[in-house]
């Protein structure tokens, strides 16, 4: 799959630098688990979870900025609990931000969620403080339905949803 300007595939070898590179980031990690991985559990889990995958429609892809051909991060869909819904999910390099490629993405995953699977609702948590992410969820019309506070870690996740009713409303 592909948008003007990302190609999304199967992570490949030449991808394991790149993907070490972003989940050894703190500021990448912050807002997803607060803590950035050592070196060698970010290997670890490409070479083990990554490599290869996602095979089929779920999962986290691969995400190439195609004029550069270079990884820039993994976007996707993760199936949701029940019967009709998925969790959109992106993480993406530090220097990729704040130049639309998550909005790029997560409307790329929103279509292929709403059109091509036909689910139901779309699903999406947000740690509480990343208003980049809240913000791209509310651009495209996700609200948020709850919160969960994990007192181990005293972080909180904002969970947000998005039916198929209410984009089918809102695209053209």
């Amino acid at each position: 799959m592909e948008t003007q300007r990302l190609l999304f595939r199967t992570h490949e070898p030449q991808d394991e630098p790149d993907f070490i590179s972003m989940h050894t980031d703190p500021e990448v990690r912050r807002y997803v688990g607060g803590r950035a991985w050592p070196l060698e559990k970010a290997r670890t889990r490409f070479r083990e979870e990554y490599l290869g995958w996602p095979k089929e429609t779920y999962g986290l892809w691969a995400t190439i900025l195609k004029e550069e051909k270079k990884y820039i991060g993994c976007c996707g869909l993760r199936a949701g609990d029940k019967k009709g819904e998925a969790h959109l999910g992106y993480y993406l390099a530090q220097p990729y931000w704040g130049r639309g490629f998550a909005s790029e993405a997560s409307l790329a995953f929103i279509g292929v969620a709403f059109t091509r699977l036909r689910l139901v609702r779309l699903l999406a948590d947000v740690e509480k403080g990343n208003d980049a992410s809240e913000h791209i969820l509310q651009k495209f019309g996700f609200k948020y339905i709850s919160r969960e506070e994990i007192p181990a870690s005293g972080r909180v996740i904002n969970l947000y949803e998005l039916t198929r009713s209410k984009w089918e409303k809102k695209s053209p």
